[in-house]
């Protein structure tokens, strides 16, 4: 299973910068880059078991599904699997890094073969996931601080 790993040093603290990403699903839209629409979550707390629709665009092939919240430590781990679509597991942490926070996205996908032949090789699709991990990452950035 294929891995992307980005982290980027934010001016905010952990809870402010866990809060932004964690407590409301939908927002998630603002700053994945082709991420669609997050719609019918529930329960409307946040937490291990919350679930959700998604339609996802992934560099031209749009995938629906669902996904839910597998780990949620507020301030330290926010996890959530996309259980149907393409398999995924999404895990950003948050670490105390002087008076802000080092945040990390980590995902592990599933590798469509259909997909491969389109983009030429595996290489070249893990590179373009690379950039879009990067791409979230500075967006959370830009968006949480101050």
């Amino acid at each position: 299973m294929p891995s992307v790993q980005e982290s980027v040093d934010i001016a905010a603290t952990p809870s402010a910068a866990f809060t932004f990403v964690a407590d409301q699903p939908e927002r998630a839209a603002t700053f994945i880059p082709g991420l669609n629409r997050i719609s019918n979550v529930s329960p409307a707390v946040a937490g291990v078991g919350q679930a959700w629709e998604f339609e996802f665009n992934w560099f031209g092939l749009v995938v629906t599904g669902n996904s839910r919240c597998t780990q949620y430590e507020p301030t330290k781990v926010y996890e959530f699997k996309t259980v149907t679509g393409n398999p995924s597991t999404w895990t950003y942490r948050f670490d105390a890094a002087g008076s802000g926070t080092k945040l990390t996205l980590a995902v592990d996908y599933d590798l469509p073969q259909n997909q491969v032949a389109r983009f030429a090789a595996a290489g070249v699709l893990e590179q373009m996931n690379r950039n879009r991990a990067r791409e979230i990452v500075a967006n959370l950035k830009a968006l949480i601080e101050p």
